[in-house]
């Protein structure tokens, strides 16, 4: 019957008698089209005899391994303990008088030691995939390795975050950020991150040596640039007092946008010949050469820093959105905030992830500048661990918050006093030795197969671990990097 009617169609062709319909029903049945955008079974005429084309390797529009920087430079060492310590020389003795009379006898002077150490944490990512799944073909080949590969990568990407932001911009009762481990929450399962280990030697005399006590003033290893945008004075400023405290810092870790800023300063300085072909415009700012040498520049894009809160809970087990928060005004000499109209948003966060938001009650009024925030915060639901909070821009919208501190739950006072800006991140000049900071490893990145309880499989990507900085004052940080 089909044959017949395609012959009576040709028939009609060659004899100029076939109907415009005739033509258009012939011209459906040979055209093959593009395919679906639905389901399989809406395709029609040729395109059902098709065969599909789909190209084996998997497109991905996310971070690569090249993309991790802290993560692949870290010196690794292997530990035996869920709590590694170990031992902090920080003089070589007492500054006694090193004369001596004749027929007399030296000062007795001893070395000073420190024991220090930290907890091993567990990090982990589970994945799954149906048994049925397993004996079908993909166009990925085996499905369980690219989830095990797939779960790697998810693990590192967060591995390399917390390697530098680990328990950082804990907020104590007075608004400041100190590293402080009673800042922190007694019962957290996190690690101590990069900067938390870095607020803390700055202030701690432990980290510190005591040779030169008295020669030269103390300077911090951390420069807050207020939101300005970095110079090349303040690499240079940095690095001269890391040298002074024995670092040899050879590296800068600072977001793409930040470093983006900084290289346009030096714009003015490009000169072009004219008339010449084939030239490269631009200015070339791959490092600075310092006091402390050579600096080489290292854009990540994992030190982006957090904005604005998630639209829903990360995860069901924290799914509640918190009472309310309200805020007044700290007054005068109270911190760094300028005069003008703040809104606020506040989340949970728990073992399992961080809950929605809730806007604070009515948005606070600040009369005068250098001024603070304290904020009233709800009674914390169970298993909450701390809270989240993001603020605006004055007189920006409550849409705007972007985060500016963490506050353990049970703090005297939850104060903002504009430590940490919002949309702002830290710049981390590192001195990269195994004596300055290694990562210890009870367990290094490992496939851990669950029991089969049904027709899946289960398994789990696991690394058991810690950051150790053995010298906070060998690196240094810049706070609140313009951009």
């Amino acid at each position: 019957m089909l044959d017949n009617s395609f012959n009576t169609i040709m028939s009609g062709i060659e004899q100029g008698l076939a109907s415009q319909e005739q033509i258009a029903n012939l011209n459906k049945a040979l055209t093959a089209g593009y395919g679906y955008a639905g389901k399989p079974t809406d395709l029609t005429h040729g395109g059902v005899i098709q065969t599909e084309s789909l190209e084996s390797t998997l497109k991905s529009v996310t971070f690569d391994m090249k993309h991790l920087k802290f993560w692949p430079a870290i010196s690794i060492d292997k530990a035996d303990s869920l709590f590694e310590q170990y031992n902090r020389i920080t003089s070589y003795g007492a500054d006694s008088s090193p004369y001596i009379a004749e027929g007399g006898a030296p000062q007795e002077s001893d070395s000073t030691y420190i024991r220090d150490g930290q907890r091993i944490v567990f990090f982990g990512k589970r994945r799954k995939v149906s048994h049925q799944m397993t004996l079908i073909k993909t166009s990925v080949g085996d499905v369980v390795a690219q989830q095990a590969k797939e779960g790697t990568m998810d693990l590192l990407k967060d591995v390399e975050r917390e390697m530098y932001w680990g328990h950082a911009h804990f907020v104590d009762a007075a608004g400041a950020q100190t590293g402080s481990l009673s800042d922190l929450p007694p019962d957290s399962i996190g690690m101590n991150g990069l900067l938390q280990q870095l607020r803390r030697g700055d202030t701690d005399a432990q980290h510190q040596s005591g040779d030169f006590e008295g020669y030269g003033s103390f300077r911090s290893i951390i420069r807050d640039l207020d939101g300005a945008v970095m110079t090349q004075d303040d690499v240079e400023e940095l690095a001269l007092v890391l040298v002074e405290n024995f670092g040899e810092p050879g590296e800068l870790h600072i977001e793409p946008l930040a470093l983006s800023s900084f290289v346009r300063q030096f714009y003015p300085q490009f000169r072009s010949a004219p008339g010449l072909s084939n030239q490269t415009v631009g200015y070339d700012v791959s490092s600075v050469q310092t006091t402390a040498g050579k600096m080489d520049l290292k854009p990540n894009l994992f030190l982006r820093p957090r904005g604005r809160v998630r639209a829903k809970a990360v995860n069901v087990n924290c799914p509640n959105v918190p009472a309310a928060v309200s805020g007044a005004d700290g007054g005068a000499a109270t911190g760094n905030l300028e005069a003008g109209t703040y809104q606020y948003q506040i989340t949970e966060v728990n073992d399992f992830g961080e809950s929605s938001a809730r806007n604070i009650t009515a948005a606070v009024v600040v009369a005068a500048n250098a001024s603070s925030v304290v904020l009233t915060m709800p009674t914390a639901q169970a298993g909450t661990k701390y809270f989240k909070i993001y603020r605006s821009a004055p007189g920006g919208a409550v849409s705007t918050c972007e985060f500016i501190g963490n506050y353990r739950v049970g703090l005297s006072a939850y104060v903002d006093a504009d430590a940490k800006r919002p949309g702002l991140a830290e710049a981390f000049m590192l001195d990269m030795r195994a004596e300055t900071m290694r990562f210890k490893q009870l367990s290094p990145l490992s496939k851990m197969n669950f029991a089969i309880v049904t027709t899946a499989l289960e398994f789990a990507i696991v690394m058991y671990g810690a950051l150790f900085v053995y010298a906070p004052r060998f690196i240094g940080a810049m706070g609140n990097v313009g951009k």
